[in-house]
Parts: structure tokens; sequence; C-alpha cells
């Protein structure tokens, strides 16, 4: 499940833009990771790439560093881009393969699919969600859930870029967020807590009422 972009692709982007800093995409300027959103062949991929970069040092914060040259920018893209199954992994934790699956699912979401996880969101699960991160925590874990709900929320954002952004669509980024926090905590869960299957369930359901369950979640227990 290798995430890869080749060296030709992100340069010729490179060298028909303008290299900046401080957005993604701006007109004709685009910093490091709004070329990778260009660049990437999977919706949802691009949102992935950053998270690991910001674990591995070439994020966002490296290329809106101060003193940041466009010459370091073209040498990093000059190399390519691959994120192996290990760094996503050391990225999203043991329940990685679902958090990709589930985060290219929010970038393929419609704007018919927002409006029913509208509908399915639950309205009470703080509970749930507090649960799932003290068992994150304790799991040690807590970044990976991190890493995950951004990747999520910023695809399904994407996902509306030409859609309305409506209360329907904040909706779909809430539940993206918390099915990625179900996903990352998915073997975590006890029948007797304090993180419990209901708990888990309570923050899945919306997801998997419109989009099914992510792809590869384990049972590690």
């Amino acid at each position: 499940m290798n995430i890869t972009i080749p060296a030709d692709t992100l340069l010729d982007v490179f060298d028909h833009h303008t290299w900046t800093q401080g957005t993604y995409v701006d007109g004709d300027r685009m910093c490091l990771h709004g070329m990778t959103r260009v660049c990437a062949p999977v919706p949802g991929d691009a949102q992935l790439i950053e998270r690991v970069a910001n674990r591995y040092g070439w994020g966002t914060g490296w290329n809106d560093a101060k003193g940041r040259k466009a010459g370091e920018v073209r040498d990093l893209l000059a190399h390519g881009i691959e994120v192996t199954d290990g760094q996503l992994a050391a990225t999203f934790g043991p329940q990685w393969a679902a958090v990709v699956s589930l985060v290219r699912r929010a970038a393929a979401l419609t704007p018919d699919e927002a409006q029913r996880l509208d509908a399915a969101r639950a309205a009470a699960v703080d509970a749930a969600r507090d649960a799932a991160r003290d068992a994150a925590r304790d799991a040690a874990r807590d970044a990976a859930v991190d890493a995950a709900w951004a990747a999520a929320v910023d695809a399904a954002w994407d996902a509306a870029v030409d859609a309305a952004r409506d209360a329907a669509w904040s909706a779909a980024r809430a539940a993206a967020r918390d099915a990625a926090r179900a996903v990352v905590t998915w073997d975590l869960a006890s029948s007797d807590g304090p993180y419990t299957f209901a708990h888990r369930d309570l923050l899945i359901g919306p997801w998997q009422t419109v989009c099914g369950l992510p792809a590869g979640l384990l049972d590690l227990t």
C-alpha cells in the first residue's frame, strides 16, 4: 500500500508554478504540500502524505520555515515521494490500513453523502470521544488519533471544495473525525470498558451507516 508520487510528476508541477509558503494554493503559487495535492494518485493520499511528512520532518512546518529556499524544496521533490507502510504504521498506529481506507473514502464524499451523514450523526457522543481519547492515551496512540482525524477531516473538507459549505459538510467533517478516533482505537475497546464497544459504535455509527466500515480494521485482542 506504499503511497508513491514519481519525481518527474512532482517536478513538472514545481517547474510550472511559483513555490510559496503559508498557503497550499494561491493562484499560480503552491507550497510543497499544495503540489502533493495536485499530484497525489488517489484522493486523500495527499492528506496522508502530509501527516507522515509532519512526523518525519518535511511537513508544512518544514516548507514554511524561515529561510527555506525554493531550491531546497525542488531538491526534495527530485527524489520523488514514497510513503511506506512502516511510516504509515508509525504515524497512524496498528490500524493504519483502516485509517488509509477512511481518509480515502472521506476524500470522495459527495454532497448527498454529506447530507446523510448530517442526518445520521449522533447528537451526544462526548462521553464516547473522551473514552476513546483516554484509551488512546493509555496505549500511547494519542498522536496517531490526532494525525488520523486531522487527515480525515482535511480530506472531507477537500471533497467539499466544489460543493456548498453548509451545515451538512460541517457534520460530515465531524463524522469523519469521530470515525477516525474509532478506527485508531478499534482494538482498544472492550465489553466492560472504560472504553466500551458501545462508545466505539457511537463514534463510528454515522460513518458506518453512510459509508460502511473502513477496510483493514484489525482485532488485535
